[in-house]
């Protein structure tokens, strides 16, 4: 039997909540909620502070949002600094702001025009960045679709469809990166992984250890250790790639 939910819980200006099953929980201006949360919706802008877990249809965050535990939500969406020190679980994350999480994010469809910081895995269907992240653990979605525009860096990425370009879009980083390839720095400007496994590859400006698919296509300011394929490769003349072997 469904429970009943008390009402809505209303922040504005300075204050604080219990924990408890709420309708909705809006916050303007600075707030804390202290225990964990049951409610429909979640809405902060400015700053707040959550110090147990957090259950919702969606979470919103304009401003500063501290989670001291797991979010469980349908839809979470950041533009400004979210700071997670459990696991983000939902259906959908859209992050154009700092998005910080010390576990896993797991969701069906990811996309991060910010900052991203992942001390754990991201497992998702869809992974879409025109920003930068840093991803400790594993990056794992069937497809992937990176378009950098800042610092990149997973331990490992795998998937069935990976992409990466740099963006021709943002000029202040074509600019900067031009700038570090001449001076010698260029590898801090490309996206940095131990390991990238998929179906189809295609990478520019990326350094890899290892690059294992079925298709592989290895673009310009490419710098890549060992490439493992099974159908077909392609390399381009500015990149650098010290071994290929054909998989039978």
């Amino acid at each position: 039997m469904e429970q009943s939910r008390p009402g809505n819980g209303v922040i504005s200006g300075s204050g604080q909540l219990a924990g408890g099953l709420y309708e909705n929980i809006t916050i303007s201006g600075s707030g804390n909620i202290n225990g964990d949360i049951n409610a429909l919706n979640v809405k902060t802008s400015g700053s707040a502070h959550f110090y147990g877990n957090v259950s919702s249809e969606s979470v919103t965050v304009s401003g500063s949002a501290k989670f001291d535990g797991h979010i469980n939500t349908s839809r979470y969406l950041s533009s400004g600094s979210s700071r997670i020190a459990g696991h983000l679980h939902c259906h959908e994350v859209t992050s154009n702001g700092s998005l910080s999480c010390k576990q896993d994010i797991r969701a069906e469809e990811i996309k991060n025009n910010g900052s991203m910081h992942v001390n754990g895995d991201i497992e998702a269907e869809s992974f879409n960045t025109s920003g930068g992240f840093h991803i400790k653990g594993l990056l794992n979605a069937s497809k992937i679709n990176v378009n950098m525009s800042g610092r990149c860096f997973a331990h490992e990425i795998g998937g069935d469809q990976i992409t990466v370009r740099y963006s021709r879009l943002n000029i202040l980083s074509t600019l900067i990166r031009l700038l570090a390839d001449q001076f010698g720095y260029a590898d801090s400007w490309r996206l940095r992984s131990e390991q990238i496994e998929a179906t189809d590859v295609s990478l520019e400006w990326s350094k890899v250890g290892i690059v294992r698919g079925n298709r592989v296509n290895i673009g310009p300011g490419c710098n890549i250790g060992l490439i493992e394929y099974t159908e077909t490769v392609n390399i381009h003349p500015k990149a650098i790639v010290d071994n290929v072997k054909k998989i039978i």
